[in-house]
């Protein structure tokens, strides 16, 4: 049989709070730094200790429990990833919620295509959702498990048992800078993500033609066109990796990731290189691919393997046929290898 797995994911529209919802999205805001700052008092990461602790101190919130448990909930969360941090030999910086938001996985609905938040007194908001998430939202095997309401955005979560592909075969992912090439020693593919850099450069060099000495007139203007960025470039990514995805689901392939996390390490300042190589290179989104592929991959049922250091160190300067060690041909020209052995 094959093995069930719980696959996890998000649909995301935009919206515009009203003044009741912002208002009570300040006071989760207010709750939740409330909750972090007894977590660092009292030096507790855990939701059920943080819940002993803090929920009595919590009277004073006009707000229904349902937000409070869920408050409490994620400051845990912050807490146990700051804790996270810190034993990476990390320094994080005291958290601090920032924004108005409103997180609740009880006392919800969605009816008709219409998401209604509880407001207290059994009265309800609605919130319209679009095509998309109706769409997805219709499959009956989904669990709808909570929402999140942001001052420009609502976000859906939902969950679905899926049975795991039996996989007969492995495909290994090598993330690049300009493309992205999956495949083994039958069959490659090579996925052409050049236009990402060409936005990334366009949009440096529109903030660059900034002339107005105002921090906030060009904090605005750089949070705009950062935005801007990000949407194309995750639209390309996104198209890539569904298509990733679904070949590998067809194919019965398991999905190979190889560990690069400190990578931009190469590329800081005093590095001895130049500002505008170290600004391309540190614009990759190289996690970002690999986190779209594996959340579509466990919504599809497809495996997918991360492989450690150790397990892919000095690979690049192997044959993947017989593993001997091979050459490079003409550094001035291509980037071409030959293999003595294969005589490849």
């Amino acid at each position: 049989m094959p093995e069930i797995i719980t696959a996890i994911k998000s649909v995301k529209q935009q919206f515009q709070p009203t003044p009741e919802l912002l208002q009570m999205m300040e006071t989760f805001r207010q709750i939740v730094n409330d909750c972090i700052r007894i977590g660092l008092d009292n030096d507790i990461s855990t939701m059920k200790k943080l819940c002993n602790l803090a929920y009595k101190q919590l009277a004073s919130y006009e707000i229904m429990s349902y937000y409070k448990l869920c408050a409490i909930s994620h400051a845990a969360g912050i807490l146990a990833n700051r804790k996270k941090s810190i034993k990476r030999n990390l320094r994080p910086r005291r958290p601090y919620a920032t924004k108005p938001l409103l997180v609740s996985c009880y006392g919800f609905k969605i009816i008709d295509g219409i998401l209604k938040v509880p407001l207290g007194d059994r009265q309800y908001y609605d919130i319209l959702l679009n095509d998309y998430i109706r769409r997805v939202l219709s499959d009956p095997l989904l669990k709808i498990r909570s929402f999140t309401l942001t001052i420009d955005s609502v976000s859906i979560c939902c969950s679905k048992e899926v049975a795991q592909v039996e996989c007969t075969d492995i495909e290994g992912v090598d993330r690049n800078l300009r493309n992205l090439t999956i495949g083994n020693l039958e069959n490659i593919v090579q996925y052409d993500l050049s236009k990402t850099i060409d936005i990334a450069d366009n949009t440096r060099s529109i903030i660059r033609s900034f002339k107005r000495n105002d921090i906030r007139v060009r904090r605005k203007l750089y949070g705009k066109y950062g935005k801007r960025r990000k949407n194309r470039i995750n639209q390309l990514l996104h198209h890539v990796s569904k298509v990733v995805v679904q070949s590998a689901k067809y194919n019965k392939s398991a999905i190979t990731f190889e560990d690069i996390r400190h990578i931009r390490w190469l590329y800081q300042r005093g590095n001895y290189q130049g500002h505008t190589y170290r600004g391309r290179m540190n614009s990759w989104s190289f996690a970002e691919i690999k986190r779209l592929i594996t959340y579509k991959a466990a919504w599809e049922g497809v495996p997918v393997i991360q492989l450690s250091k150790n397990e892919t160190r000095g690979t690049s300067q192997l044959c993947p046929r017989c593993g001997k060690k091979i050459a490079q041909v003409d550094r001035r020209k291509t980037r071409q290898l030959w293999c003595d052995h294969c005589k490849r």
